[in-house]
């Protein structure tokens, strides 16, 4: 028998043990679960006996008890049903790699895959790839070498590197190799065809992105790196580690995924389960700043495709995005503690309970040593206290007592055995008053509560009419622009409807003002697309995240927003840290003939070093009428589509209006089998998207046809960058229809780089 031969009954006895496992835990999650209702049914059951002092003690003893016991087993069937999710997961796929090792002397053979696995004398048969041991697949070097498990460095001799590719439980490929990961062994991989979801590369990590996941000490990390390098493998494969090594103390709940759109989020939604991990809240900071604000409906500005289009410069959008803005946000609110915020009147049915100046005459009397928030948690006592003897005064007023009358003798009609005693009247009649009092002040409490007292919208437009003329100059801001942003602010507090940059300042400034309070406790933090993310919006969650770990990725020569550099923010935003940097430079995306296109674009010193795969040269088809492009267009699709049966493809247009446009000239038929994307908020559903540059960030498709790449279309150097980007959006194929005019930009480009067709 040889090794090949070996190595497959292996995998056939890993996985009959896989579900032997599994079936053993459904039968112990049915009689769980089976339990767990029982317990229910007699906690539901279980009725209060207040008889005396101690039975009710007795009753919330054994209350709590059965409480205690539908917890626990409440966890060990969320656990239960977890490692079964992961089970279904390695049935066909059990481990990719193996290695063979000695250590004190005894010779020792690990196969490594996405979980542990153990056999029926508690053997570990399968390592768990964020074990510390299985970073000699990754790292350790043939012969002698070590490995480091918690803080202790291990001697060991290593003998074999062993990966494979399975599927459905066959062997499909098998190579040894002193390497991390075989060339040959990682081409194969990459040449397979991309999916609506983004795949666990688990097996295929790289040493450089392996330095990335295992780093358990940066408190700050940035990782910069070119289209297709595995950037955000590399950061979702570091959270699913992280979760592992630090699995004693750290729930999912305590990590923070910021994606920058809800179509990229459901694009890596099965990696993190295909990892061993699930349940990861994934936001755009749209969405996180939507709970922060749940009064206001929070939208991002029409004019980021502009923008990003364009090249233009948005001044005012990179002035609330800037670190100048929350420079100037401290010293404002430094400048108002000692006067105290613009209160409001605290009213109730047209009358002033408690006036605006009273609540300012309060406020002030407090100490002023206290930071603003401080003071402010203590007038919020001092207006509960007030709120008391309001209530007090309002329950002596005949309205208070004419509404508890009809409660009383409502209360009688319907108990008529109830005590009618002078005593028993009195004591009831009070609790009623207390109660329809309370309830008329509710509305006020509530307020508050809430510090509602407070008049936040007026508060925030009064710091952006006061912002200093300076920092207006510095961004080329005219007063004329700037009173018509306020206006339009203005409108968008009538109808309670705020922009990205606007909800971020507020915040932050009401946060400032009195003591915000945030559900979630993040203890990790990750940012995908960092360069669409704005300094304001990092230091937001600085404020609120003070002590958590942060990992930032993304592509600076992707830049899509009119923001400031988040990159030259960040000594700034956190003085106190080191911050450590990481370069992804080679593309495993793109063959080498479409990063060698696409290189084109880029300026010397960024441009991209190559994977060794190769495929066909990029095309441009050129034609004069519109039309003809769209039926070339249709007939290939047409033409291709057994070869491109399991591809995606992308026609990337420059803006969401040209992706309408385009996709209304299609036939009806086509329109079923072709998806419009042209909205965040939407999901990929079919195999041919239609979708604007700007959406297509940081996704990856088989096939790419960039739509009119017209000189009228692009020309600018905010182009050459939008073309980058559309041409490494392309794994195996890349074409650019012209019609009419071709883009200046494809001139510079050597005619080795590409074939040329005209299509008439």
């Amino acid at each position: 028998m040889n090794s090949r031969q070996e190595e497959q009954q292996h995998v056939q006895k890993t996985i009959a043990l896989i579900d032997h496992e599994y079936h053993f835990l459904e039968d112990q999650r049915q009689a769980s679960r089976k339990q767990f209702n029982q317990n229910l049914q007699e906690n539901a059951e279980q009725r209060i006996q207040g008889g005396s002092f101690e039975a009710l003690a007795d009753t919330m003893a054994s209350t709590r008890q059965h409480e205690q016991e539908l917890l626990v087993r409440y966890q060990s069937l969320a656990a239960q049903e977890k490692r079964q999710r992961v089970l279904r997961l390695m049935t066909g796929n059990p481990y990719f790699a193996r290695i063979d090792f000695k250590e004190d002397k005894e010779a020792e053979t690990l196969y490594i895959g996405i979980a542990s696995l153990r056999d029926t004398e508690e053997e570990t048969l399968v390592i768990d790839w964020r074990a510390p041991i299985a970073n000699l697949y990754y790292e350790g070097e043939m012969g002698e070498t070590e490995y480091t498990a918690h803080d202790a460095v291990i001697p060991i001799e290593l003998l074999l590197k062993r990966q494979f590719k399975i599927r459905e439980g066959q062997i499909l490929s098998m190579v040894d190799t002193s390497e991390a990961i075989n060339d040959d062994f990682l081409l194969e991989i990459l040449d397979e065809a991309s999916s609506n979801h983004m795949k666990n590369i688990v097996a295929t990590i790289q040493k450089a992105q392996n330095e990335i996941i295992r780093d358990a000490h940066s408190k700050v990390m940035v990782v910069e790196g070119i289209a297709g390098s595995g950037k955000t493998s590399a950061l979702l494969q570091r959270v699913a580690f992280l979760l592992y090594h630090h699995r004693n103390w750290l729930d999912n709940e305590q990590v923070l995924l910021f994606s920058p759109n809800h179509i990229f989020s459901d694009y890596i939604s099965t990696v993190l389960p295909s990892l061993g991990e699930s349940g990861i809240p994934t936001e755009t900071f749209k969405s996180f700043l939507g709970k922060l604000l749940p009064i206001y409906q929070i939208h991002t500005e029409e004019t980021h495709e502009e923008v990003f289009l364009s090249g233009r410069d948005d001044r005012i959008l990179r002035l609330k995005s800037s670190l100048s803005m929350i420079r100037a946000m401290q010293s404002y609110c430094q400048s108002i503690t000692e006067l105290g915020p613009l209160f409001r009147d605290l009213n109730l049915e047209g009358r002033t309970l408690i006036s605006k100046s009273q609540i300012r005459q309060w406020y002030q009397e407090a100490n002023p040593q206290l930071p603003m928030y401080q003071r402010m948690q203590l007038l919020q006592t001092k207006l509960l206290k007030k709120l008391g003897g309001i209530e007090k005064d309002e329950m002596k007023k005949d309205w208070s007592k004419a509404a508890a009358d009809e409660l009383l003798q409502a209360a009688y009609i319907d108990n008529p055995s109830m005590d009618d005693s002078e005593k028993a009247e009195r004591r009831l009649r009070r609790q009623l008053t207390q109660k329809v009092v309370r309830q008329k002040l509710r509305p006020i409490k509530r307020r508050i509560l809430r510090y509602q007292f407070i008049n936040f919208g007026k508060q925030y437009l009064h710091f952006l009419q006061t912002l200093p003329k300076n920092i207006l100059s510095n961004y080329q801001l005219k007063h004329a622009e700037w009173q018509e942003m306020l206006a339009q602010v203005r409108q968008d507090f009538r109808q309670r409807d705020l922009s990205l940059e606007d909800g971020t300042l507020l915040f932050l400034l009401m946060k400032a003002i009195f003591p915000v309070s945030v559900d979630q406790k993040a203890r990790f933090i990750f940012i995908d697309e960092m360069q669409d993310f704005s300094p304001a919006q990092l230091a937001l969650l600085q404020l609120l995240y003070p002590k958590a770990t942060y990992t930032l990725s993304g592509d600076l020569n992707q830049k899509v927003f009119g923001n400031e550099s988040l990159a030259g923010a960040l000594d700034t935003i956190f003085p106190e840290q080191s911050i450590t940097r990481f370069e992804l430079t080679t593309s495993y995306r793109s063959t080498e003939e479409i990063t060698h296109f696409a290189n084109q674009f880029l300026t010397q010193e960024n441009r991209v070093q190559l994977t060794a795969r190769t495929g066909e040269l990029p095309k441009i088809y050129y034609t004069e009428e519109e039309q003809s492009m769209i039926d070339e267009l249709l007939r290939e699709l047409e033409e291709t589509a057994e070869k491109a049966k399991y591809w995606r493809t992308a026609i990337i247009g420059k803006t969401a209006a040209e992706c309408e446009t385009f996709y209304a000239a299609l036939p009806e038929e086509k329109k079923k089998e072709i998806q419009l994307l042209t909205s965040e908020e939407d999901f990929m559903r079919k195999n041919i998207l239609v979708i604007p540059a700007y959406l297509a960030k940081g996704l990856e498709f088989d096939r790419v046809y960039g739509w009119n790449i017209s000189n009228e279309n692009y020309q600018t150097e905010q182009d050459k960058l939008i073309l980058y980007t559309l041409c490494t959006r392309a794994m195996h194929e890349l074409t650019l229809l012209t019609f009419q005019q071709p883009s200046k930009l494809l001139a510079s480009v050597p005619e080795m780089f590409y074939q040329r067709k005209t299509v008439h």
